[in-house]
């Protein structure tokens, strides 16, 4: 199978690997020419570059491609979407996390209209896959959702492997919420790490956003069964707890004091969770859904709210029922 990847970020790198292995040819295609030659991934400590595996920067091809996965920054899709024009026989899989920040839409609404494409040849890939880990090839399982269950199975079929497994999920909205809102909890988890508070914080952390999520999630009909699966709870988990999450390292050096600006400067990569914090919090008000950690965020990254009185308003907050 021919595979175009939009994206030459980690992430796009990493599936490029898992495609590679599975004996697919691969075009990574990026703005700048100057990666086609390289012999190994930028953002992939010493992992080579496999023979099947090509950059390019001229768009002129793409539609020639089986299948076409989109793993961008979300502010940067609309822009390089307009760059091309795609075979409607192709399918189309987003690996981006987040919504679209024009509108607060998902970001399967936007793609599949400005591509003009049916929802049924559009698929959502999710999960807790730290690109890092995928490239050494450390055993994970991630979601293929799909309004058809053929196309979701074909990406099932494509991408899966002896240390990559893809389970299928019909429910496309679930599994876009929990990927896109997961970043606002880890924020906020890094925060409480940067302030210098434990397990018991983050954990309570983890469990308490999980249910704001799962609140707008079913507002905007997404079924809840979804949010304790591996886009829902397990990609939850992996961003909060791990090394390698941008999102928590940002929300620890806010934490820690650092300004916004300076902070997002020094992870030097996309940190999603900023935009999706706004976009939450205007859609949880739309909606009248009670997000309180969201809220909390966002009070400390757009009204510059003291982190450790944020954290104190949470826990002070009146006393109610875990389940409501």
């Amino acid at each position: 199978m021919n595979v175009a990847i939009l994206g030459a970020g980690s992430w796009a790198s990493a599936l490029s690997v898992v495609l590679s292995e599975n004996d697919h040819n691969i075009s990574i295609y990026h703005y700048n020419d100057t990666l086609k030659n390289q012999k190994k991934y930028k953002y992939l400590k010493n992992i080579k570059v496999p023979k099947n595996v090509v950059f390019k920067s001229n768009f002129d091809d793409i539609s020639f491609n089986d299948m076409m996965l989109i793993a961008l920054p979300t502010q940067f899709i609309s822009k390089t979407l307009n760059k091309i024009d795609i075979n409607k026989k192709t399918l189309v899989v987003n690996c981006s996390k987040g919504f679209n920040v024009e509108n607060d839409d998902r970001l399967s609404l936007m793609i599949t209209k400005q591509l003009n494409l049916s929802m049924d040849n559009f698929v959502v890939l999710s999960g807790p896959s730290h690109a890092e880990e995928v490239s050494k090839k450390i055993p994970t399982a991630i979601v293929s959702s799909s309004y058809s269950e053929k196309k979701s199975i074909l990406v099932q079929k494509t991408l899966s492997n002896k240390y990559f497994r893809v389970y299928t999920n019909s429910d496309v909205i679930g599994v876009e919420i929990g990927g896109a809102c997961k970043n606002i909890i880890a924020i906020a988890a890094g925060i409480c790490i940067g302030l210098g508070y434990g397990d018991n914080t983050v954990s309570a952390l983890l469990s308490r956003g999980l249910q704001e999520i799962i609140r707008l999630g079913k507002k905007i009909g997404a079924e809840q069964q979804t949010f304790y699966g591996l886009s829902g709870l397990g990609d939850l988990s992996v961003t909060i707890f791990s090394k390698f999450s941008r999102n928590r390292e940002f929300g620890v050096k806010i934490g820690k004091g650092i300004e916004l600006e300076k902070a997002k400067k020094q992870i030097k990569m996309t940190i999603e969770g900023i935009n999706a914090t706004q976009i939450v919090y205007n859609l949880s008000n739309k909606h009248k859904i009670n997000m309180p950690i969201v809220n909390e965020v966002y009070s400390i990254l757009f009204n510059q709210k003291e982190p450790k009185l944020a954290i104190n308003e949470l826990m002070a907050r009146k006393l109610t029922n875990e389940l409501i």
